[in-house]
């Protein structure tokens, strides 16, 4: 009996140190592999080193089994403006269509943690890169399917990717971020590669799709490029909501999908209401007809100020990547903006300070260039260009613009220089603004000519380029690439750069930018590149100011990340419940 307890005991002795031994050569196997391809990992993703960088990202769940609290409700998002389109491809998307879209009806394979600012698998199960960075592959999970049952296959990544490429899909802001691949490959119907002509520290950003998402190939295809490019409505995807309907000059609804694969919103109803005037639009939230609303600057610096309102409303002021920089744009294929003075000119009758504290009620900061103002692209050394009026007659003087027959308005080679400048219309604070801009030029001797145009037609108008002079804003961006915005090839065919900015040394500087995974050459460059723009002024930079939202306090788990607001994580009591 002894002897036999004394084997049992070696055996099993023997059998845990070789357990020992195994999982010890496991970890010292997957240590190697992390050291070899975690900083590969971590340049192309640019989002700071993460606890276990491996070649083989997975997906432990799609996020968490459900989102906290009660079922029911709805939110109603009163916009100022109504979007063009709904497409997301189209060049013709703004800010609203992702609001609306990104996220909620489209999905895209990896997607941007709202607290770590990491890519993580949403779609995609897992992905691989390459050790030299220059193949990508993603294997699809194998529960993904559109909201009408389709399974989501590789079938559909490939053909957004070649949707977006197609020269005749008005798509040219999307294909941009697709120069830099070679080819994809279907390996099966749930792995897909992308192959890479050279390395790009955006790529896996890109071909993620993370700005626009997947869609299904059995919806969209076509024939003709134009049965695409005239889609912008009924938009259908594989996300947490699909589209209901869209009453053109009142809103766009969207309802729950209760055949979604993944966790769903509490939330059974999202609608989105166009209220074009200010007042109304807060009248319409004082009386809880809507439950949120991107204040104005004036508005949020009023309504915070009354203790009353914030017992009803919380209003919430952060900073997010994706914040926009707000300018006024010149555009230099005109007679007017072609000289490097003349728009240096420009800048110098402009008092940002003053549209701040005024216009903003000390809501901004004052720009001098394109990058997110809290991250290190983002120049600080730089200086912004005083408000000179002396300082832009004579820069108007040395560009050939003086009065020659003394009507006041400076001319030259006989044009006046007299333009227009178009802001959205409906608008107080662009209104204020072209006032501004109006009474300070005619100080220098320029006519400015106010163009108060409608939001749908102001995007068609800048796309096609046919404009003098405008203001608007743009958003940002987790990782930044000045490419979309700057790069002279992006000058025309319905592409971003819409001022025709042409610099060899930008376009060389941004160029190589893209080639850098090292994040602090990078920034090096993009110092350099911020230095140009600042020079040259194909924008005046005005501001840029924190994101402003106010919301019913009906609403529960409202969070700020580091993202930003993360809207599915949203719920309404059911005490307080209003809709059913």
């Amino acid at each position: 009996m002894k002897n036999s307890s004394r084997t049992y005991t070696f055996c099993l002795f023997a059998f845990l140190a070789m357990m020992l031994a195994l999982q010890l050569s496991l970890v010292s196997s997957a240590s190697r592999l992390n050291d070899r391809f975690g900083e590969l990992v971590t340049a192309l993703e640019n989002l700071g080193s993460t606890a276990s960088a491996t070649s083989q990202r997975t997906a432990q769940t799609a996020g968490i089994d459900t989102y906290p609290g009660d079922e029911g409700d709805w939110r109603i998002w009163a916009f100022h403006v109504e979007p063009r389109t709904l497409n997301p491809l189209s060049v013709d998307r703004d800010t609203y269509t992702v609001w609306i879209t990104q996220r909620s009806i489209f999905e895209s394979l990896l997607e941007y943690d709202f607290e770590t600012l990491e890519l993580k698998p949403l779609l995609a199960e897992s992905y691989d890169v390459s050790d030299d960075g220059l193949e990508i592959t993603f294997t699809l999970r194998d529960d993904i399917h559109f909201s009408d049952g389709v399974p989501v296959t590789t079938d559909d990544v490939i053909f957004t990717y070649e949707s977006i490429i197609n020269p005749e899909v008005d798509a040219a802001a999307m294909a941009n971020l697709f120069i830099d691949v070679k080819e994809v490959v279907k390996v099966s119907d749930r792995v897909v590669k992308f192959v890479m002509k050279q390395v790009y520290f955006k790529s896996l950003e890109n071909v993620c799709f993370w700005d626009f998402g997947i869609l299904p190939k059995h919806i969209y295809q076509f024939e003709d490029a134009m049965e695409l490019n005239k889609r912008v409505s009924n938009p259908v995807g594989s996300g947490p909501y699909v589209f209901e309907n869209w009453q053109v000059g009142k809103e766009i609804v969207l309802r729950r999908n209760e055949n979604y694969w993944g966790p769903k919103p509490k939330l059974k109803k999202i609608i989105y209401r166009f209220i074009s005037n200010d007042v109304a639009r807060i009248q319409a939230l004082r009386s809880h007809e809507v439950d949120m609303v991107r204040a104005t600057e004036e508005q949020f610096a009023d309504l915070t100020a009354e203790a009353d309102f914030q017992d009803e409303f919380n209003c919430l002021s952060f900073w997010a990547p994706y914040v926009p920089f707000y300018y006024m744009c010149w555009n230099q294929d005109t007679p007017f903006f072609a000289d490097r003075r003349v728009r240096l000119a420009m800048t110098h009758i402009v008092d940002r300070e003053k549209i701040v504290s005024s216009l903003l009620k000390g809501n901004g900061k004052v720009t001098t260039g394109s990058f997110y103002i809290n991250s290190e692209q983002y120049d600080k050394t730089i200086e912004p260009w005083p408000y000179d009026i002396d300082k832009a007659k004579q820069l108007l003087d040395e560009a050939g613009w003086v009065d020659t027959d003394g009507d006041g308005i400076r001319d030259k080679d006989g044009v006046k220089f007299s333009f227009e400048f178009s802001i959205p219309s409906r608008d107080i604070y662009y209104a204020r603004l072209g006032k501004m801009l109006k009474d300070s030029a005619a100080k220098v001797g320029i006519d400015v000519i106010i163009d108060p145009v409608e939001w749908s037609i102001l995007v068609g108008k800048l796309n096609d380029r046919k404009f003098e002079a405008v203001s608007m804003g743009w958003g940002g961006d987790i990782l930044q690439d000045p490419y979309q915005l700057w790069h002279s090839s992006q000058i025309g065919n319905r592409a971003s750069n819409y001022g025709g900015f042409r610099n060899t040394e930008a376009d060389a500087i941004i160029e190589q930018a893209r080639r850098t995974l090292d994040v602090k050459k990078r920034t090096e460059l993009y110092h350099k590149f911020h230095a140009i723009l600042h020079y040259e002024q194909p924008y005046t930079f005005l501001y840029t100011r924190p994101v402003f939202r106010i919301v019913d306090k009906r609403f529960e788990n409202i969070k700020i990340y580091p993202l930003g607001l993360n809207y599915f994580e949203w719920y309404v009591p059911k005490s307080q419940q209003k809709y059913k």
